[in-house]
């Protein structure tokens, strides 16, 4: 009789503002931050795998006019992943090199800036630690920041981890700054990175936000053809390559 095939227990962990910040330049990705990740990384990884445990890692928005659908969002996440918090700080914005004044905004003349802290340390730390607990033997890693790049290494670590672990990264389409993940990936046993593709990801049903009595914000809807809005701000062939619905 046959052998069976061990399968591979796989860990996901997800930069959510990373993702949605690279979103936000992508009309066709946008819709997708709606993304049942679990289905997702069952994609990726093939029959042969377990998606075992999708962290998700995000903060929460200040701005009253978000609350509503980051709370959808994360509902919706949470019935597949756990949500791991950081926390948004504010902060003074730079100063010129050139004579010390702090730099402004050209728009409403504000001088701070807000940003997100802790999420980078939580995914390495994360990572990390249920890497020495053995909880996985291939993680999948969707971000493009950099600041990831030596957690990445010290899992791939053969001298600290004799038992070979994989870690894909997965790359958020269009995103910036994968450049020096791309050169470690020839250096690196064990690394892949590959860029998500919409073909692959899967959605949560629209009708889950139903079932909880929100309404399903209309840009979050992927359209056959675009609204004024999104024209407006991606142009006529931008946007017919997204075909999804601008909102606020």
């Amino acid at each position: 009789m046959a052998s069976e095939i061990p399968s591979r227990r796989v860990y996901m962990y997800v930069d959510g503002f990373n993702f949605y910040h690279a979103s936000l330049e992508n009309p066709a990705v946008y819709p997708y931050g709606w993304c049942n990740w679990k289905d997702t990384a069952q994609n990726y990884c093939g029959p042969n795998a377990t998606v075992a445990k999708v962290k998700y890692f995000t903060s929460l928005v200040r701005d009253a006019r978000k609350v509503a659908r980051q709370t959808l969002h994360i509902k919706a996440m949470e019935t597949i992943a756990e949500v791991i918090y950081g926390e948004f700080a504010t902060r003074g914005n730079k100063r010129c090199s050139q004579c010390g004044r702090v730099l402004s905004c050209g728009n409403c003349g504000s001088a701070e800036h807000t940003v997100e802290k802790k999420t980078d340390v939580n995914i390495a730390v994360h990572m990390l630690r249920d890497a020495v607990n053995h909880m996985y033997t291939e993680a999948l890693l969707v971000t493009a920041d950099r600041d990831l790049l030596p957690v990445v290494e010290a899992v791939l670590d053969r001298q600290q981890f004799p038992d070979p672990l994989r870690v894909t990264v997965l790359f958020p389409p269009g995103a910036r700054f994968n450049t020096e993940f791309l050169e470690r990936e020839r250096m690196l046993r064990g690394l892949r990175c590959i860029e998500l593709s919409t073909a692959r990801m899967v959605r949560f049903p629209e009708e889950l936000a139903r079932r909880w009595n929100f309404r399903f914000p209309q840009h979050w809807r992927i359209r056959e053809e675009p609204s004024a809005a999104l024209v407006s701000r991606f142009g006529t062939e931008g946007a017919r390559r997204g075909r999804w619905g601008l909102g606020q």
